[in-house]
């Protein structure tokens, strides 16, 4: 035994080795140098890279209205067309919310553009009766465009 080599305990197995036989971890352990010891693994160096999640271009928001106007003559269950106070700006596939009697909203779209008098035909049965002066709701006054499960293509996506 040369000196200053003493008995020390493996922390990991419990042998009895010789100081010049131990080796310390990075965890402040004292190990058998050739069976017990392991580096500290890489993936402790590993840091973490902040994720910027700021918006490149801020805009305020567009304020949104609804355009409104109501019906000029009642329509039945299972209509396809209905006639309209206004239909100014109205065109093809414009959406459509018409308020039945029950007071439910029936949301559809414009099939064409609105003809003479003001009659629209309809993406959609309506599934209920609507009275003259019923509410029409016009949402796609704002460039807001009724898209439909057969109006999306691949390029869309």
């Amino acid at each position: 035994m040369s000196s200053g080599n003493y008995k020390m305990v493996c922390d990991l197995c419990g042998q009895v080795r010789m100081a010049s036989e131990i080796k310390k971890t990075w965890d402040n352990f004292f190990v058998c140098a050739d069976t017990c010891w392991q580096p500290r693994h890489p993936q402790d160096f590993v840091h973490g890279v902040a994720d910027d999640q700021t918006v490149p271009v801020v805009r305020s928001d567009v304020v949104q209205s609804m355009g409104t106007t109501t019906l000029s003559s009642a329509a039945s269950k299972n209509a396809v067309t209905v006639t309209l106070t206004s239909v100014s700006g109205l065109t093809d596939r414009d959406a459509l919310g018409i308020v039945l009697d029950t007071g439910e909203c029936h949301w559809t779209f414009s099939d064409g553009i609105p003809t003479v008098g003001g009659v629209v035909t309809l993406g959609s049965y309506l599934p209920g009766n609507a009275s003259l002066g019923n509410i029409v709701y016009l949402p796609s006054i704002n460039n807001e465009e009724f898209v439909t499960a057969t109006s999306i293509t691949p390029a869309d996506l």
